[in-house]
């Protein structure tokens, strides 16, 4: 299947969604019903959809996927391992962080079964593990995992995205705990290798919604308002209008009312209520309280 990803790859890069959807339902329906093949395509189908924010059919094609590596006796399997990382990150994005950590723990357990400790699936669940412990405010257990995961990329294993994405996670945990210096020598690191990349990194965005987070935290107001547009425009060419664009509007609304622009505050933070509302529904709690918070910001 190289041909198939190399082919992904060049259309994630394009920024074309109706176009990688397109390509991986033909994938589908091509392969061999029953199949591994068809198992790795349904999770290459859901992954998209989880980036999309397209959580139900995400949800759904990961579970298909485990079941199909299940019936062919790949229970225990990297590749099975995969799957369930990526099925605990759809829990994680919706605010499930309980049964996300469940499902993490359970898929590092299977590749460590499988002698997979040096792979990138398990670095990968070492990294959302930290993201998820930081979720449930268990901050110390965050920086175990992520520490753990850049140890390994350092040892030589791991490529230079690998290594920035533990940076950055690194990066956001000391941020939450107010250790700004630790903070900036990470996400620093971090975006000199994504800045270095030849091609546009799907994580970048992240890295620069830290680095703007940091920025906004120690009083550089403007830096924190370009750091964030920044993101917006990767966001919105890797995933379109999703959920990550939405924070990304909301994100720039709380930086212009601290630079005192209340009307473009409100533009942002209307454009950011329009994309939940067509995802989440217009009864979401996230929702109300953007609404709210936008009447607020008409009465200053």
């Amino acid at each position: 299947m190289t041909d198939f990803y190399d082919r992904l790859d060049e259309l994630f890069g394009a920024g074309d969604q109706s176009a990688v959807e397109s390509f991986i339902l033909d994938a589908v329906a091509g392969s061999p019903d029953k199949s591994q093949e068809r198992a790795a395509l349904f999770n290459e189908l859901a992954g998209f959809y989880r980036g999309v924010s397209r959580y139900d059919e995400s949800e759904d094609f990961f579970s298909r996927a485990l079941r199909l590596f299940e019936e062919s006796g790949m229970g225990a399997s990297h590749e099975y391992a995969t799957v369930l990382l990526n099925l605990a990150g759809l829990y994680r994005i919706t605010d499930d962080a309980g049964k996300s950590v469940e499902l993490f723990l359970g898929a590092m357990k299977k590749l460590e079964d499988a002698g997979a400790q040096d792979s990138y699936a398990y670095v990968s669940v070492l990294n959302n593990l930290a993201l998820a412990y930081q979720d449930c405010n268990e901050y110390a257990l965050g920086l175990r995992y992520a520490g753990r995961a850049l140890e390994i990329m350092r040892a030589g294993s791991g490529n230079e995205h690998e290594i920035a994405a533990s940076l950055n996670n690194l990066a956001a945990i000391h941020l939450r705990l107010d250790e700004f210096d630790a903070t900036d020598k990470l996400i620093s690191e971090a975006l000199e290798i994504y800045e270095g990349m030849a091609e546009k990194d799907i994580h970048h965005a992240a890295a620069l919604t830290t680095q703007a987070a940091l920025s906004c935290r120690t009083g550089d107001i403007q830096g924190a308002l370009d750091g964030f547009r920044r993101a917006l425009e990767l966001t919105r060419r890797f995933f379109g209008e999703s959920i990550e664009y939405a924070i990304c509007r909301r994100n720039i609304s709380d930086v212009c009312e601290l630079l005192g622009d209340i009307p473009s505050s409100i533009t942002e933070l209307s454009d950011a209520l329009r994309v939940m509302e067509k995802i989440l529904g217009p009864d979401h709690t996230s929702v109300t309280e953007v609404q709210k918070r936008i009447e607020l910001l008409r009465q200053l």
